[in-house]
């Protein structure tokens, strides 16, 4: 037997297209792997049945069991405006608490409707702080995705000069069954740093969490 063709991202769109509604898709793949679909479509029908739909198309022609959570829908309004119904973790909130020469941090991400929460303990530090902020970030991505152990904070540098602003560099490592990998992220520092930390921590992963678990 031959080796099966990987889809065309141009076919599957075109499944989407057709479907009530849809007045647009755009379909990233790597190697065959679907890691994210863009979706846009007037304000008729709820998002989370646009999404429905299109899991039951892709498995009705190509037998593709897709994970919801690839499935990002912008939805326009009167025809000249749209919202987004975003599937990426987003910051919520940060907070550390000092017990003596320790201090555990802990961090809330949301994920459309919810939230998901991570935490790290640790030396009391001022530097130390920032990693542990960092680490509960990735507690909280891990919570999200119902696993462990896959992310590790490599390093942190909270005081990156750019263009006369301080950034935080963020560097993650990833085990999957592709081998190790070693994400950068970045953010500049506005009011508060915990925060600019988080986020980050979520710019090195949010890209690659569809191909990090994806298997």
């Amino acid at each position: 037997m031959g080796i099966k063709e990987p889809i065309a991202a141009s076919d599957i769109e075109s499944v989407i297209c057709s479907l009530v509604n849809v007045k647009s898709a755009r379909v990233v793949s790597d190697k065959g792997i679907i890691e994210e679909i863009h979706v846009l479509t007037d304000s008729a029908r709820a998002p989370k049945q646009v999404v429905r739909d299109i899991e039951s198309a892709l498995m009705a022609h190509f037998g593709i069991e897709l994970d919801h959570k690839k499935i990002s829908v912008a939805q326009t309004t009167n025809g000249k405006r749209f919202r987004f119904i975003e599937n990426r973790l987003k910051f919520h909130d940060v907070s550390i608490s000092l017990n003596g020469v320790r201090s555990e941090a802990t961090v809330r991400l949301d994920k459309g409707e919810d939230t998901f929460s991570g935490s790290a303990t640790g030396p009391g530090t001022g530097h130390n702080q920032q990693r542990l902020v960092a680490t509960a970030t990735i507690r909280a991505i891990e919570s999200s995705q119902g696993t462990e152990g896959v992310l590790m904070l490599e390093d942190i540098n909270t005081s990156v000069s750019l263009c006369g602003r301080t950034a935080v560099v963020v560097c993650v490592s990833v085990i999957t069954n592709r081998g190790d990998d070693y994400l950068i992220g970045s953010a500049l520092v506005k009011q508060d740093l915990c925060k600019a930390v988080v986020n980050a921590t979520l710019d090195a992963v949010n890209r690659r969490l569809s191909s990090i678990y994806e298997h």
